[in-house]
């Protein structure tokens, strides 16, 4: 509650998975809508005085619902697909964030690089398998059969179809010829799901740079030559690359979400950058599937200090974070010990005819052995 930028609203358990959303959703979703159905632009006249023409139809704005509730459910199962991943490699995956610019999965992986990889490109991966069953429905179609939307960018031709002034939804058949179909026809929610899918995955994949799925697959494959630290750094530095591209994009188009999106990658590069300098803090909104494994460089030597100068605020409120998060972590090893007593207690009672254990205990000792060996190295 300290932190107003971190709230979230927790909307129920799947596969063990707690799923929260955070505050700037709804608060996205209700701008983008509202722009929809308010939005217009002011051109001049003929004879010089101004005048006014409505950008988008009467009803768009049940297009920019639709929009918002397809991405909100790409979003999840990306997400989960990220979840799954985790636990498919040995990990374990206890809940995700969503929120305007994609979502944010809290997993624990082995200290490998494989599992990073393979973890992150699975989010990707999700969002690719579902554009590609779109297609294939939409290949079934036969005679009505129409081609997705491939233009990744936003608002251009053949991207996220939306209904033009006559009520009716353009698409284009695989021939280039124009169809127009009603909103709510089976194709036009294909498309459109199709779009935001194909959209997520190019994405991620194309903007190599950390924090995206695509920077972490960059970390990860260079990991095992250069190191955690500087495959980090250099998944870092592309990402303020990034930074530079999309937002120079945000400003030629006027794209305020893609310039909050470049301001999400600054701040998250930055936040990186200064754990892996400091050996402190967490990733933004405390959600980071790489958090943890700043530990990895906290036992490089550095010089002994002359007498420490004042802290600045930037440093009092790492410090603050790590004491809290150091904290949190004290308590969680005690209820993993707790409950490590129960399950071989539960365990020598089924030697003895009791229950046996189930797959997600057994996945909890797996899971805390692993660590302990890991420690122990």
């Amino acid at each position: 509650m300290n932190d107003p930028f971190a709230w979230s609203l927790p909307i129920g358990r799947l596969f063990g998975i707690n799923v929260r959303v955070h505050w700037l959703f709804p608060f996205v979703a209700i701008g983008y809508v509202l722009h929809v159905a308010w939005g217009h632009t002011i051109i001049p006249g003929v004879d010089g005085k101004s005048g006014t023409y409505d950008r988008y139809p009467s009803l768009a704005w049940v297009d920019a619902c639709v929009f918002m509730g397809l991405l909100f459910f790409s979003v999840l199962l990306h997400e989960f697909g990220h979840c799954f991943a985790a636990r498919g490699v040995g990990g374990e995956a206890s809940e995700v964030l969503l929120w305007p610019l994609g979502g944010l999965a809290n997993v624990e992986l082995p200290q490998r690089p494989a599992p990073h990889f393979l973890t992150a490109a699975a989010g990707p991966a999700t969002n690719l398998v579902l554009a590609a069953l779109c297609l294939l429905i939409l290949l079934c179609l036969g005679e009505n059969s129409v081609q997705p939307a491939w233009n990744p960018l936003p608002g251009g031709t053949h991207s996220f179809p939306m209904r033009g002034f006559d009520g009716k939804v353009a698409l284009y058949t695989w021939s280039g010829e124009q169809k127009l179909f009603a909103w709510h026809h089976p194709s036009v929610w294909l498309v459109r799901f199709f779009w935001i899918n194909w959209f997520s995955a190019v994405l991620n994949i194309v903007l190599c740079g950390f924090p995206l799925d695509g920077g972490r697959m960059l970390q990860s494959a260079l990991w095992p030559s250069m190191g955690y630290r500087q495959s980090m750094l250099v998944a870092i530095f592309v990402g303020f690359f990034v930074v530079f591209v999309v937002g120079l994009y945000a400003i030629v188009f006027s794209s305020v979400l893609c310039l909050c999106l470049a301001l999400f990658i600054y701040v998250s590069c930055q936040r990186q950058w200064v754990m892996l300098e400091t050996g402190e803090g967490e990733g933004v909104f405390g959600y980071d599937f790489s958090q943890g494994y700043t530990s990895l460089e906290r036992d490089q030597v550095q010089a002994a200090p002359a007498p420490k100068p004042k802290l600045s605020w930037w440093r009092r409120w790492l410090q603050k974070r790590a004491a809290k998060k150091l904290q949190q972590e004290m308590e969680r090893r005690e209820a993993e010990e707790k409950r490590m007593d129960e399950l071989l207690q539960k365990l020598h009672q089924h030697k003895q005819g009791g229950p046996a254990l189930t797959d997600e205990e057994q996945r909890f000792m797996k899971r805390v052995a692993d660590r302990y060996r890991n420690n122990r190295r």
